[in-house]
């Protein structure tokens, strides 16, 4: 069993996803916090969650092109 071109894309692809998610998420949290100063954990992520809860309808959408 060959590792063929499709299975390295695939690979690549995976990763690459994976990378981009955790930069959007540190660029959200940077964001927010040049937006106010230091704030705990909990009331930071009070302020996240409207940007949250607004993209999860996205996400079944998105993955179906997955398959």
């Amino acid at each position: 069993m060959a590792f063929t071109f499709v299975a390295f894309c695939y690979i690549l692809a995976l990763i690459l996803s994976a990378f981009l998610i955790f930069f959007v998420i540190y660029h959200i949290i940077a964001f927010d916090e040049l937006k106010t100063d230091y704030k705990n954990p909990i009331d930071q992520c009070n302020s996240l969650n409207p940007v949250s809860i607004y993209q999860f309808p996205k996400v079944p959408n998105e993955l179906r092109f997955l398959n």
